[in-house]
């Protein structure tokens, strides 16, 4: 099988989804033999490439001279009209691109140019369509700018839509779609998280962190965009004793992303501020792409205070490495999987409410973490998603062009 791998965004740019596909087809190439290359765009990164991942082929197609000016001038209503010139020079390319190219499936992951033109491509063409939805959005349909009123499509027929919540599969259903809709969690390799020895942790806490292995450690990792509200956390900080420590990691944005977020060049404020609160002994920031898995060892309770999340795979990586997570209470997905006072709280931003929860999660000892763990290792194993996955893929790439897959009936087969 040959499956044509499209993303928004696609390693070694900092990308959740683009890194959970590249994982994902590793694996999938390993033990089941699917063959697969990637088209991508990019937020980060202007020069278009070829280039390989782990001997995946990856072409990146970017517009440099619209990027260029859409960077340079766009402001305001402008911005509409240079992004607008973007995403269209863009899925031209990979509109070019894609008729160069062989294959069974295109699978697509995200919203960007190249996922725009993917989906045209297979529904003009009449090729199997996997489309996951990875952020929350207003409809499951992907058009270019300006054209959404004058243009329709199928995504009932020949496809598969992945949806990573029960309030992403509800957005499916409110435009008819529900038979060939899979929902399910974003896979996490239970092999890399599990939860931590005594050992494991003090040697994290005290060689990683450089704290004391007494200390209370919360950790969060995630990309420092505005959306991810590391900074709310220091605040939660001042509300807990000396022994409680804190962890941020993640990439900075860069200056030229659309999300708002902490560029390399802000970091030096965001420590005057935690100095100023004098916290610095307390706060351990790593404004890099940090090993999540490693750091989670070291974790006596995650934070995940993100917004806007479809389902946020950190919080279930946390759940099966047995960490006991504070949530925001008011994303739905976060609700499918936290459970007040059993394995985490969801909890509404308040700074002096998340330090009592943190408290009461940190006296959670070994025996009821590896509960943690074991409760919800079975519904997001990468195994069984995996497998799920590979069944799916050649289901579809037999179902002729007019008949609607039904998933349910594929996995309980």
């Amino acid at each position: 099988m040959n499956v044509l791998l499209v993303s928004s965004k696609y390693p070694p740019e900092y990308s959740g989804s683009g890194n959970r596909a590249h994982a994902t087809y590793t694996r999938l190439n390993k033990n089941y033999g699917v063959n697969v290359e990637v088209i991508c765009s990019s937020v980060e990164i202007t020069e278009s490439e070829q280039y390989e991942v782990d001997d995946i082929p990856v072409s990146r197609l970017i517009s440099k001279r619209l990027r260029k000016i859409d960077q340079t001038f766009g402001k305001g209503q402008f911005r509409r009209l240079t992004n607008a010139a973007v995403y269209h020079s863009e899925a031209k390319a990979v509109t070019k691109l894609l008729a160069e190219k062989q294959f069974d499936l295109i699978h697509v992951f995200g919203y960007s140019p190249a996922t725009i033109a993917a989906v045209n491509w297979s529904r003009k063409h009449a090729i199997p369509l996997v489309l996951e939805i990875v952020n929350n959005v207003i409809s499951p349909y992907q058009y270019l700018p300006g054209t959404r009123r004058f243009k329709s499509y199928d995504l009932a027929t020949q496809s598969v839509v992945v949806a990573i919540s029960n309030h992403l599969a509800e957005l499916c259903e409110t435009v008819g779609l529900t038979t060939n809709v899979w929902t399910r969690p974003n896979p996490v390799d239970t092999n890399r998280f599990t939860p931590s020895s005594p050992e494991r942790r003090a040697t994290t806490i005290t060689k990683l962190f450089g704290f004391d292995e007494s200390d209370k450690v919360i950790v969060y990792v995630a990309k420092f965009m505005k959306q991810k509200n590391h900074e709310f956390l220091v605040s939660v900080l001042n509300h807990l004793p000396e022994n409680f420590k804190l962890v941020l990691a993640g990439p900075t944005v860069t200056s030229g992303e659309l999300d708002p977020g902490m560029t390399a060049a802000q970091l030096p404020d965001f420590l005057a501020q935690i100095e100023s609160m004098n916290l610095s002994n307390r706060v351990k920031v790593v404004a890099d792409f940090v090993d999540t898995a490693e750091y989670l060892t070291g974790a006596d309770i995650f934070c995940f205070p993100a917004q806007n999340e479809a389902m946020g795979t950190p919080l279930l990586e946390a759940l099966v490495a047995g960490t006991p997570t504070v949530a925001n209470g008011n994303e739905p997905s976060f609700g499918e999987w936290i459970v007040d006072g059993n394995n985490g709280f969801l909890i509404e931003f308040d700074a002096g409410k998340w330090a009592t929860a943190i408290q009461k999660l940190a006296e959670f000892d070994s025996d009821k973490k590896k509960q943690i763990s074991e409760a919800i290792t079975a519904r997001v194993s990468s195994d069984v998603i995996d497998d799920h996955y590979f069944r799916l893929l050649t289901e579809l790439t037999n179902t002729p062009v007019e008949s609607t897959l039904n998933v349910e009936q594929v996995l309980s087969s």
